[in-house]
């Protein structure tokens, strides 16, 4: 197992404790090795909004407070939207959720240089557009941890 994988892996002991959250390890698009923090309660916003709700804000601290122990890591937030509008509209509205976040993770300590942001619109969603539901669950953040050795 090479060095980073196994870093991953023991990391993901030290967010286990985080509550609502389920941390899987994963290989993110560029083969780094990461933590998907996926929470419960989702980082879910309203159609064409970009606010964060209160519920969204006491996981995202719980993040902040799970990661201290980790304070080289590097963190990826990736906005998403439901397929209502043109693709063009959904990766504004996906970047500025992703920004959001970041800037809530920031005031919370979170250096800016540790955080990496960006809107994917719909490409990637995580439920079925054709009903609210569904939409509903793609309008969201995606937040993952890579540690560093």
């Amino acid at each position: 197992m090479n060095s980073a994988r196994r870093v991953v892996k023991e990391k993901v002991s030290a967010l286990s404790d985080l509550k609502g959250a389920i941390v899987e390890s994963v290989t993110l698009e560029d083969g780094l090795a990461a933590l998907k923090v996926t929470f419960e309660s989702g980082i879910l916003f309203g159609f064409n909004q970009t606010s964060i709700s209160n519920e969204a804000k006491t996981s995202l601290d719980e993040l902040v407070e799970a990661i201290s122990d980790l304070p080289e890591s590097r963190i990826r937030v990736y906005g998403h939207t439901d397929n209502v509008g043109t693709h063009e509209a959904n990766l504004t509205v996906s970047a500025r959720r992703a920004n959001e976040v970041s800037k809530y993770l920031q005031t919370k300590g979170i250096g800016a240089d540790r955080i990496t942001t960006k809107g994917l619109a719909f490409d990637d969603p995580v439920a079925d557009n054709s009903t609210e539901e569904g939409r509903a669950k793609n309008r969201r953040v995606e937040i993952y941890v890579i540690p560093t050795q």
